[in-house]
């Protein structure tokens, strides 16, 4: 059988260097956009992702897409 994924959100999460923690790791700190085009490709979220660091005084470290949908068996 076949699985069908069927995306019902998109949510983007933007990382930004925030400092150093006690032990000396990178302190990240996320900004989430939620409710975004199903159908927006991976560069204009990357885009959307760039614009939203360009507005804070915090350097870019990455920016991750994350999908909530479902797993269907397809017959």
């Amino acid at each position: 059988m076949a699985v069908k994924k069927t995306v019902s959100d998109v949510k983007l999460q933007v990382r930004l260097n925030n400092g150093t923690t006690s032990g000396g790791n990178i302190a990240i700190k996320n900004i989430n956009l939620n409710n975004l085009k199903l159908d927006a490709t991976e560069q204009q979220l990357i885009d959307a992702g760039n614009a939203v660091a360009a507005l804070v005084s915090l350097p870019l470290v990455g920016v991750r897409r994350i999908e909530d949908g479902d797993l269907t068996n397809e017959e």
